[in-house]
Formats: C-alpha cells, sequence, structure tokens
C-alpha cells in the first residue's frame, strides 16, 4: 500500500521524468549513434580487415619463375633481391601480365647441429617446406652452396639431370656432375650485386656469396611433374629459361 500512496496524483510525466525523449533532428542523430557506435566501429574494422586480405591476395604479383636456393646461411634480402632481378633478365613472361618475375625461395640448412630447441625447430621448418615445394612442383631450377647440398644431398638421389641433360639415376652419387658452377653460367658470370650505401653487406660481400653457389636443374622422369600438363608445361619453360641463363641470351620479347 506503500507504493500505492507514493504513485497517487503522479502523472505520466512524473514517473517518467528521466526518460530520454530526443526532439530535434540532431538530437535524434547524437541518440542513434549513442546506441549504434559500437557495433558500426566492430563492422567497420571488420570491413577494414577484409579489404586488407583481399588486397593483399589480388594485388600481389605473380611470379612466372621460382628458383630454388639452397644455402648454410640466410641471404640478405638486398642480395636475395639482386638476384631476382639478374634472374629476370633472362626469364619471359609466361603468364601473360605484362611483368617478369623470378622468385627466389630461401632455403637455408644448417650443417652444425642445432643447440637451440628454436634453432631444430627452424631447422624442420626448413626441410619441411622444402619437402612441400618439392611436392608441389615449385622451383625447377636450384642454385645452392656446398655445405647446404651436402647437408641435404642424401634426399637428392635421382632429383637432378646430369649437364648433359640425362638423368641421374636413383643409386648414383656423382653430384659434381649434375651441377654447374656460377663463373661457368654466362647471365651470372658478369653480374655484379649493387647496394645501398649503409648496408650491412656491400658488393664484394655479397658477390662473395654468389660466386661460391653452383647450380642444377630437376628431374623430371618419374615424377608427377609428367602426370599433370600444367607441371609440365612449366618445367619446359624452366628448362628454355635454364639454357637462356647458360647461353646467357635474353629472350627477344618480353612475352618470348
Amino acid at each position: 500500500m506503500a507504493r500505492e500512496r507514493y504513485l497517487i496524483n503522479a502523472g505520466e510525466d512524473t514517473i517518467h521524468a528521466n526518460e530520454i525523449k530526443p526532439g530535434t533532428s540532431k538530437e535524434k542523430r547524437k541518440n542513434w549513434w549513442y546506441y549504434h557506435k559500437a557495433p558500426l566501429l566492430v563492422g567497420l574494422v571488420a570491413l577494414a580487415v577484409l579489404f586488407s586480405i583481399f588486397y593483399s591476395i589480388f594485388s600481389k604479383v605473380k611470379p612466372d619463375y621460382s628458383v630454388g636456393l639452397i644455402t648454410s646461411y640466410t641471404m640478405p634480402d638486398s642480395g636475395r633481391e639482386e638476384l631476382e632481378r639478374c634472374l629476370a633478365e633472362y626469364a619471359d613472361d609466361r603468364n601473360g601480365d605484362g611483368k617478369v618475375v623470378v622468385n627466389v625461395v630461401c632455403y637455408v640448412f644448417s650443417t652444425t647441429t642445432p643447440s637451440t630447441s628454436d634453432a631444430l625447430q627452424q631447422q624442420q621448418a626448413a626441410v619441411a617446406r622444402f619437402a612441400g615445394d618439392i611436392l608441389a612442383n615449385e622451383s625447377m631450377i636450384y642454385l645452392h652452396n656446398e655445405e647446404a647440398f651436402t647437408f641435404m644431398q642424401e634426399d637428392f638421389s635421382g632429383f637432378f639431370l646430369y649437364k648433359d641433360g640425362t638423368p641421374m639415376p636413383e643409386t648414383a652419387t656423382d653430384y659434381e656432375n649434375a651441377m654447374v658452377l656460377w663463373e661457368e653460367i654466362p647471365a651470372l658470370s658478369e653480374f655484379v650485386p649493387q647496394t645501398e650505401e649503409g648496408e650491412t653487406f656491400d658488393s664484394d660481400m655479397l658477390l662473395q656469396l654468389f660466386e661460391k653457389l653452383r647450380v642444377s636443374v630437376r628431374s623430371a622422369e618419374g615424377t608427377s611433374i609428367t602426370r599433370k600438363e600444367k607441371d609440365m608445361k612449366y618445367y619446359e619453360d624452366s628448362m628454355a629459361f635454364y639454357q637462356r641463363l647458360l647461353k646467357g641470351e635474353k629472350p627477344s620479347s618480353a612475352g618470348e
């Protein structure tokens, strides 16, 4: 009854005296923003993230060729980029996008036993990524230094072609006949990397790293390459690309 006594003669305006009732258009907009700004901002952030993802996917230039770089050290980014530009001069525009792009994919294999669990995991990750790229037929041409190649050579049985173009038998171990020295390749022997002043590695240091590299090419015989028309075409184009490197001959046009 006490509650009813308090409400006697209390009109509707008295009971709802604290209710917000926007009147003007400005007040209505302010009230709408107050109740909707949180979900609106969340939606805008989500759209921005999606846009960023789709932009990175569709704006990324697809390489015409991927070349594997197997080393016992981490090649500086400036060196890798210089190598990509050098190789691109002898490549062709396979995908017809008007750009000639060669992607150098780096694999670092330490020749010493990893001293920490993190180093061991990095080594295992590098091996797994290398194996995955082989299964996907990403690269047909490989550059490598002696230390890293020796570390991985047990996995290269029958993997490469001899210099005369014949496949290495599965039981063969004469890998020296399946590689060409850097200085023996005209397209590479006269290459002098250029670096910016102040970089950790100068041109001479990078050149020393490059001159230690050898080049080998994959064998398609007995692999999944021959079972996929697309992969086989990529393999054939890669072999033509490799021959241009050996001869120091650039393609006559970007669309060759």
